[in-house]
């Protein structure tokens, strides 16, 4: 038990004591202000924007900032070489990772729930009356925890990711370009992408969010707390595939 904690208290120290991490969130929360900003100055007098749109751009944009954050957790020890130390140190090596996991999850989860929240305000101050009326706090509760949600589980996807990839490149092209272009791609390729869509991760996720983004509108095969659970799935795949792997290979 001592191990384990010993082993958070240093991952949670080494995420404190550099400034990318804090520079990253802080471009991923501008970002998502911005896009906020925009949704709401895109309404018309009638139109009432939602918590949901209003929240665009930390779903689509700001999570995926932090997963290169969570990745870099990884990917930057094995870059110094202090990855062989951290083992020395820790010499259960699913304790280390799993560390790494906790730590990424917490930051990104409390990070995004604070983007949330400013992308709400913003939203509001920026939107006419009647077209913000609907981005109350009790209104917004659900999206923020949801988000939340996605952006702890996509940290522990990117740490998976990073674990096995081991450079920073391969992990930051694999998990921008996998949301952001490889799956809508695949989601609207004629003919194919509803047959392709249900299946995506991201799609899933982004069903459960109930965030509008770039995935059609799919006959589903289940419902929105099975699409979580979906992606919950993949996330945990990854994981266990990151943790084999790091055991078996060199540091």
């Amino acid at each position: 038990m001592s191990t384990v904690v010993a082993a958070l208290n240093a991952e949670r120290i080494k995420l404190g004591t550099i400034r990318s991490p804090l520079w990253a969130t802080l471009l991923a929360a501008a970002l998502s202000f911005g896009v906020a900003a925009l949704q709401a100055g895109s309404t018309y007098d009638y139109e009432r924007l939602t918590p949901q749109a209003a929240v665009l751009g930390v779903a689509v944009f700001g999570v995926p900032v932090l997963m290169v954050v969570a990745a870099m957790t990884v990917t930057g020890e094995y870059r110094a070489a202090t990855i062989r130390t951290t083992f020395m140190a820790v010499p259960d090596r699913t304790v280390v990772i799993g560390a790494k996991v906790a730590v990424a999850a917490v930051f990104s989860a409390v990070a995004a729930l604070l983007m949330v929240a400013g992308s709400v305000l913003v939203a509001r101050w920026v939107a006419d009356p009647p077209a913000g009326e609907l981005l109350t706090v009790a209104g917004s509760a659900r999206i923020g925890a949801a988000v939340a949600l996605y952006a702890a589980l996509a940290a522990v996807l990117a740490v998976g990711v990073a674990a096995l990839v081991r450079h920073t490149a391969g992990a930051v092209a694999v998990l921008l370009l996998w949301p952001l272009l490889v799956e809508p791609l695949l989601g609207n390729l004629p003919g194919r992408g509803v047959q392709i869509g249900p299946y995506l991760p991201f799609a899933n996720v982004f069903r459960f969010l109930d965030v509008p983004w770039l995935f059609p509108t799919y006959a589903g095969h289940w419902g929105s707390l099975a699409s979580l659970g979906y992606f919950t799935a993949v996330v945990a795949v990854v994981l266990v595939a990151a943790v084999a792997v790091v055991n078996r290979r060199d540091a």
